[in-house]
């Protein structure tokens, strides 16, 4: 299994998928909402990845692929970068590798057109009826990574 995994402000979403090329297969996505006051919001951010890849990344080779923060003038927000450190952590602890996938990969291993965007190119893929809660809300990030990693 591969987990997909967006950090974004307000939420971890998390894809889960199988296969790979024509047999890639998204089984649930899953956002865990979260939001960072105080160092107890982190702590329930951890317990909820842990347990969550305690029931379902029990499989030999199941992988965390990770979708880099971006930095830089328009970078990530400080919430989204203290996600990926507790989906980083919550992976060590339990013993499950992570791939982090930069942004900018996206266009080739998605096969975008020149002037086309990797988020609507995955939304062509793997999203073409819509049907697919928090699609927009960073289901297309994990679901985009997910798909690299399998391919790798």
């Amino acid at each position: 299994m591969i987990f997909g995994v967006n950090a974004t402000r307000s939420a971890v979403v998390i894809a889960e998928t199988k296969g790979a090329g024509d047999k890639f297969v998204i089984t649930a996505i899953r956002p865990i909402p979260f939001q960072v006051r105080f160092g107890d919001d982190l702590a329930e951010l951890l317990q909820s990845l842990i347990t969550l890849f305690d029931r379902k990344g029990k499989g030999a080779g199941s992988v965390i692929a990770l979708l880099k923060c971006s930095s830089g003038r328009f970078g990530s927000c400080l919430e989204a970068i203290k996600g990926e450190a507790m989906i980083e952590l919550a992976a060590s602890q339990r013993g499950l590798r992570v791939v982090k996938v930069a942004p900018q990969s996206l266009k080739k291993t998605l096969g975008c057109a020149t002037d086309q965007k990797w988020r609507d190119r995955a939304g062509e893929l793997f999203n073409p009826d819509g049907k697919h809660r928090y699609w927009s809300h960073g289901a297309a990030g994990a679901v985009a990574v997910a798909f690299k990693v399998a391919g790798e």
